[in-house]
Formats: C-alpha cells, sequence, structure tokens
C-alpha cells in the first residue's frame, strides 16, 4: 500500500517556520547612543534612560558615546542605523534642533529622520546677573538694558547653543539689546559673570545654582513657564511681565525614523514607568532635573512646535551654518 504525504500538514509547517524565526522584541541588548563625551550632564541623562529601559524591558539596553562635531556624529549615526529598536540614542534640542542649523553637512534632519519615542527629564535655567548691578528683578533688568542699549553682555557655552538661544529670545520678547559673549563652556561664561567681565547669563539651574546660593551671583527668574519645583522661591520670566518666554530644556529618546509602532510604545512605556519611581526622580533631583512623561504623540508635537521656534531664533541673529 502507498502511503499519501502528508501535504498540508508539511506546507503548514514550512509556512511557520519564518514566524519561528522572528525572536520577539527585544530578545537581545540595545544600544543608547549618547552624542557628547562621558562624564557631562547629557551622559549622566543618558545612563539614568539606560537603567530605566534595562529595568522595564528586561534587557541590558548599554550605552555608546559617540562624541564629536557638537553632537552631530553620533546623532547621524543613529540616523542611518537599522530601524529594528535596538539601536536609540539620548535627544537634546542641542543635538536635534540646535546643530543641524549650526553645520553646513549634519548628516540628519533632526525631527524628520528620525522616530519620537518619549521625552526623559526636563531642567530650567535661571537669569542671572552680577550682583553689583543694581538690578533685583527682570521689570529692572529690562528697564536697565533700554536706558543702556547694547552695554550689557552676556555669556553663554557658545554660540547657537540653548543658553544663547535664551538671551534672543529674551531680548525678541522685551524688545532689549544685550551683546552675547561666547565661550568655550558655561564654565568660564559663569566665572567671567562672578568676576564682573560680563552682566548676564541664562544658564542652567544646576550650573548656576550654587554660586546663587553663595551670593556670587543673583538670580532673578527662572526661565521655565512655571515655578520651578526644586527652587520654588524663585518666579518665572513670564511671571514678571515677559510672555510667551519658553524654551524648553529637555532629554529624551530618539531612535532611526521607521521604528515600528508597538516597539516605540513598548519603549515608551517602559521610560515613563521608570520615572515614577522615587530612586529614579531623586536621581534626576540630584542633577537638577524633574521627571517629564509623554506619549510618542505629544513628543512628536513638541519637536515640530521647538523647530519652528529654533529655526526663528537662529536666523535672527545672523549665524551662519560652519
Amino acid at each position: 500500500m502507498i502511503r499519501r504525504r502528508s501535504l498540508p500538514v508539511l506546507a503548514a509547517g514550512l509556512l511557520a517556520t519564518p514566524a519561528l524565526a522572528q525572536a520577539p522584541w527585544p530578545s537581545r541588548q540595545i544600544r543608547l547612543v549618547v552624542p557628547y563625551p562621558p562624564g557631562g550632564a547629557s551622559d549622566i541623562a543618558g545612563r539614568l534612560q539606560a537603567q530605566a529601559m534595562t529595568e522595564g524591558l528586561g534587557v541590558q539596553v548599554v550605552v555608546d558615546n559617540r562624541a564629536g562635531a557638537g553632537g552631530t556624529i553620533g546623532t547621524a549615526h543613529v540616523a542611518q542605523s537599522a530601524p529594528d529598536g535596538y539601536t536609540v540614542m539620548m535627544a537634546s534640542p542641542s543635538s536635534h534642533l540646535g546643530a543641524p542649523l549650526l553645520f553646513k553637512t549634519p548628516g540628519y534632519e533632526g525631527v524628520d529622520d528620525f522616530s519620537a519615542i518619549a521625552t526623559f527629564a526636563t531642567g530650567t535655567a535661571m537669569v542671572c546677573v552680577n550682583p553689583g548691578l543694581p538690578i533685583r528683578n527682570i521689570q529692572e533688568l529690562v528697564a536697565y538694558a533700554k536706558a543702556n542699549p547694547g552695554k550689557l553682555n552676556y555669556g553663554s557655552a557658545g554660540a547657537g547653543g540653548a543658553n544663547h538661544m535664551l538671551g534672543v529670545l529674551f531680548m525678541q520678547r522685551t524688545g532689549t539689546d544685550l551683546t552675547h559673549v561666547p565661550y568655550r563652556g558655561a564654565a568660564p561664561a559663569l566665572a567671567d559673570l562672578i568676576a564682573g567681565n560680563i552682566q548676564v547669563v541664562f544658564d542652567s539651574y544646576s550650573g548656576v545654582i550654587g554660586s546663587v546660593r553663595a551670593g556670587q551671583v543673583r538670580a532673578l527668574a527662572v526661565t521655565n513657564p512655571t515655578r520651578w519645583p526644586l527652587a520654588p522661591e524663585f518666579p518665572t520670566v513670564q511671571e514678571q511681565g515677559v510672555p510667551n518666554y519658553d524654551l524648553p530644556s529637555f532629554s529624551a529618546v530618539m531612535g532611526p525614523k521607521g521604528i515600528p509602532e508597538p516597539i516605540v510604545a513598548r519603549m515608551n512605556a517602559a521610560i515613563n514607568e521608570g520615572l515614577k519611581k522615587p530612586q529614579m526622580i531623586e536621581r534626576l533631583a540630584a542633577n537638577g532635573n524633574a521627571p517629564f512623561p509623554s506619549t510618542p504623540a505629544e513628543f512628536t508635537t513638541l519637536m515640530r512646535t521647538q523647530r519652528s521656534l529654533w529655526q526663528e531664533l537662529v536666523r535672527s541673529t545672523g549665524l551662519q551654518p560652519e
């Protein structure tokens, strides 16, 4: 007797093979690129992001520092990576909004070439003056600047950076004229403010709060639209009469364009859950930051809105891409 082969069963087995070969995500280590050197604020943010994702996803997330060219080397590398969820990055306004406007060939467009996964932490800056000036609030700063156009110098960590743009936005919103003095980093700008060589800085809360508490500089306001929970005694720029003054500072997680939505959703959920943990909240606060959860859609809207604002600010300065 000739036995007939069970073709339907065999065919079903063959058809099932590709599905069985596709392991569920994540099935291996994830790499989180930080486009800046180890040890700085961005590196700290990236390592906290990696911790939250490791705990939430159940696989190791390792930090890969790829520094250089204002953050564009590491960021371009991620933009060109496979959109499989195994390569993501620590993103910030500097890497995705500022750098693409300041470099002729950054290798990427900061919003459209990426998958917006999750915002992570937010910070604020402080408007500080040398204590020798007769200025104790924002209204007095505006009045003094208008009475002395171009005579107040404000320092930044470099042309096109966030604390430069905070000064540009301040001038636009108040109709004042301050002279920008770029430095190679925020620390030398703060040192010159303390020495009286410049009169104003718009610098990160974590960078200046020690000098504020020591009486070396005078803080007039925080740049956040609402009072900063770590220093609620300081009023905001907006509540002192400057409307629409807001240039958000944040760290976030982004990946190459085209990561499947279910993978984005899993990473987003892991990050947001991690931001609820008391230990994570404490670690963020120790670095002057607060949790900043969001959905991917909310993050995308934020990036598009901020891209338009950064384009306007950079254009108004006359800065040319290098």
